[in-house]
């Protein structure tokens, strides 16, 4: 089970932004795309002051194929940016993480777009030494970026999905081990529904791991997410073959 507090960092704006889950500390890093407003920040846990983006359409639209990328030419758009903690970059056909500093999330979003009722998949290439480097996609991000559901897998079989909430206790709404996830797969192919009706189901490779409900997010933005463990520059992957289509 992993645990953290987030702390948010932008290549275009700085925003420090605070949460705890679990009782650990774990600064957050997102990669933002080019619709990211400039904003007013202060270290947590002085409140931050946030200038909200304004919202693209939203898109739902049943049976469609709303979004792939294969990640083949920098103008797909997606969030890149390097730190002395992190590096996002288009490496190879891919769109890789390498997460220096140690229990740290770092997630990058390909617009500003919200969704509604979609499934998620992606080819997670576990390019790291770290066993507990968790990789995955997020669902639902609002306005204010700390907001969101992800899941995640490991390479040493733990899966997870989270609420993340702004300024506060990420909300582990469901997490474990499970004999689906390959131990140290060098690709984990990662599915990740948000249904309309609020219920969140995690694929690894075609297989349900994991199931769990909140409502209060009911659409938003979707990214890729890297979080790395205690080993510090143990954290590479690289997403490839992203796919957003809407549920039925």
């Amino acid at each position: 089970m992993k645990s953290g507090l987030f702390k948010v960092v932008s290549a275009i704006a700085v925003l420090a932004l605070a949460s705890v889950a679990c009782g650990a500390l774990v600064p957050t890093v997102t990669v933002p795309t080019l619709d990211v407003q400039p904003v007013a920040t202060q270290l947590a846990p002085v409140a931050t002051q946030v200038i909200p983006v304004a919202p693209e359409p939203t898109v739902e639209a049943s049976g469609n194929k709303l979004l792939s990328d294969s990640f083949e030419s920098r103008n797909s758009n997606w969030g890149v940016g390097t730190d002395v903690d992190y590096a996002v970059e288009y490496v190879d056909g891919a769109l890789q993480f390498k997460v220096i500093a140690t229990n740290m999330k770092v997630y990058s979003r390909p617009n500003g777009t919200t969704y509604k009722n979609i499934h998620i998949e992606v080819d997670a290439m576990n390019q790291g030494s770290d066993p507990n480097s968790a990789l995955g996609v997020f669902c639902n991000q609002q306005v204010i970026d700390d907001q969101f559901y992800f899941g995640y897998v490991t390479p040493s079989g733990e899966y997870g999905i989270v609420k993340s909430v702004f300024i506060n206790d990420d909300v582990e709404l469901t997490s474990g081990t499970s004999d689906l996830i390959p131990r140290n797969a060098p690709v984990y192919r990662l599915s990740f529904e948000c249904a309309s009706n609020g219920t969140m189901t995690l694929y690894v490779n075609g297989q349900q791991v994991a199931t769990a409900s909140d409502s209060e997010y009911g659409g938003g933005m979707v990214g890729a997410i890297a979080w790395s463990g205690d080993l510090e520059s143990g954290t590479i992957v690289s997403y490839d073959n992203f796919l957003l289509t809407q549920l039925p």
